[in-house]
């Protein structure tokens, strides 16, 4: 397991909830032969990449952006925004 990037204990408390999050939706994106992974979370603001199938669609992207970056705003208590890694 990939240790994820953090600068305060606040940062490593948010990350673990986020991937969490995460886990739920990797089957949906290993589906279409693709994953999403938490790179950092830094002053609030997570980092996530998308690799394999996913990497470079516009599908995957419309995906992260309506539904995984929305569940993450609204689920994590304390994060202030999500970022897709280019």
């Amino acid at each position: 397991m990939p240790t994820i990037e953090t600068t305060t204990d606040l940062d490593l408390e948010l990350a673990q909830k986020v991937k969490k999050l995460l886990d739920m939706f990797r089957p949906i994106f290993q589906s279409e032969g693709g994953d999403a992974q938490l790179l950092s979370l830094k002053d609030g603001v997570a980092t996530i990449s998308m690799g394999g199938g996913c990497d470079g669609c516009g599908g995957s992207l419309s995906a992260m952006e309506g539904g995984v970056i929305r569940t993450l705003m609204e689920k994590v208590d304390g994060l202030k925004d999500v970022v897709i890694a280019s």
